[in-house]
């Protein structure tokens, strides 16, 4: 390049430089004066220290589960739970003829372990005792909870004669009694051809484990898909006006759309506290949750704005956060346990059934309610949701707030995402309680209109 040309575009270089540094500045201030001082909106923020519960989240929806739920852990804090699991069964075929008096030769349970939940490595392959049962109570859509059923609704006598030892590898093979299997043969030609008669007759198998020593913890939960259990009867066929005589094998099957319950027994019970101070324990299943009473929310935030003169009806939320910290377990690992994304659930009464169900506010807010590990807390917006308390639209049961996992699915097609409380994984996270240091807040972030 000549000298020419180079002086040429250090120029072209200057003249671009002048034109930057010589652009107008801009003034936001312009056109304030035209306005009144009432008509100017600022954003104000709050913290409030917020009053947590604990509460058992009994009456939990547990009917129709994606998964049936056997086992049990004994834990150093929350004491023991048991998950057990209530099926009715039916023949994959209809129709079918038994012959002259069949007589039993086998009866097995085959059943796929899916998934496991444990809070210790050693206890994946911990042997444990399935028991099964004889259901005495019919199961149907108005059965839909976890402590729907009691003892009084099972037989005591279990049916498993061996093969019942769990050592959580993937499948089991359970022998039942004979007998059991002669009542489900005694059908009749009118139950075999329905499956809601052949139900109501026999109802089904109720299924749970020997509860963990109350001297050990941990234990483990296992969960099982309704399509991966599923019944061989193998019995002598006799028909003598065909002159037939052999062996045949009826399979019973579980439905995968129900009607199945699981059933949750949580020691956890005697440790609801309306002020915990220390620890707020949240439990899994249907056992110890968070419970935030909005109504009280809403009483703090009316003294709050009468203190400080401000007009309540008229204060609109920007944002509401919930940030509920935790400290760092001793051992690291049990972070791995605490649930990645928690929130808010109402219980309410749909068609005289209780419900527990994600508020809308979930949806609106990426990654809402998910575990901050670096920052040590939850975050939960419910900018929405309050501002509902606070006009009065939600009242009652609206009000009562349980935290809890939540689970999402989607739709294949339309890609819509649908959120729901965690009912079948068990989990345990250790939140800070009231009296702590880092203790939980709500974060408003708000506006008065003039």
């Amino acid at each position: 390049m000549t000298i020419k040309n180079i002086l040429r575009s250090v120029a072209a270089l200057l003249l671009a430089a002048s034109i930057t540094s010589s652009c107008i500045e801009k003034d936001n201030s312009t056109g304030a004066s035209l306005l009144p001082g009432d008509h100017i909106i600022s954003l104000e923020k709050e913290i409030f220290d917020l009053p947590v519960q604990m509460k058992l989240s009994d009456s939990m929806q547990t009917g129709y589960t994606s998964y049936l739920t056997i086992g049990s852990i004994n834990d150093a804090d929350l004491g023991l739970v048991q998950a057990s699991t209530a099926i009715p069964i039916r023949p994959t075929s209809l129709e079918l003829s038994y012959g002259d008096n069949p007589q039993v030769k086998s009866f097995k349970a085959y059943v796929t372990v899916d998934d496991k939940t444990f809070f210790k490595d050693e206890d994946a392959y911990i042997p444990q005792n399935f028991r099964v049962h004889k259901l005495l109570k019919y199961i149907d859509s108005t059965v839909n909870y976890s402590n729907s059923l009691t003892e009084s609704d099972y037989d005591p006598a279990s049916l498993e004669t061996s093969g019942n030892v769990f050592f959580g590898g993937d499948s089991l093979v359970i022998e039942l009694s004979h007998q059991y299997a002669q009542e489900l043969l005694s059908a009749t030609q009118e139950e075999r051809d329905s499956v809601e008669l052949f139900q109501k007759r026999f109802n089904g198998l109720y299924i749970n484990a020997d509860p963990q020593p109350e001297t050990i913890h941990g234990g483990r939960i296992n969960l099982i898909s309704p399509s991966n259990i599923y019944f061989l009867l193998t019995y002598r066929h006799i028909d003598a006006a065909n002159s037939i005589d052999k062996d045949s094998t009826i399979s019973y099957m579980v439905d995968e759309s129900g009607p199945n319950l699981n059933r949750f027994q949580h020691q956890s019970a005697t440790l609801e506290n309306n002020n915990p101070q220390d620890k707020i324990f949240m439990e899994g299943l249907a056992g110890l949750k968070p419970y935030i009473d909005f109504t009280q929310i809403k009483n703090n935030m009316t003294v709050w704005a009468a203190q400080n003169n401000i007009d309540l009806s008229r204060l609109i939320i920007s944002k509401a956060e919930i940030q509920l910290p935790f400290e760092y377990p001793d051992n690291y690992k049990d972070l791995h346990y605490y649930p990645t994304q928690i929130f808010i659930n109402t219980r309410t009464d749909v068609s005289g059934r209780v419900i527990y169900d994600p508020i809308a506010d979930i949806s609106l807010v990426t990654n809402n309610g998910y575990i901050n590990r670096s920052l040590k807390h939850y975050s939960l917006d419910i900018s929405s949701y309050l501002q509902k308390i606070l006009s009065g639209e939600y009242t009652g049961k609206q009000s009562e707030a349980y935290v809890a996992p939540i689970f999402q699915t989607s739709d294949y097609y339309s890609g819509a995402v649908y959120y729901y409380l965690q009912n079948y994984l068990y989990s345990k996270a250790i939140l800070n309680g009231n009296g702590s240091e880092r203790n939980p807040k709500l974060i408003l972030t708000y506006a008065i209109l003039p």
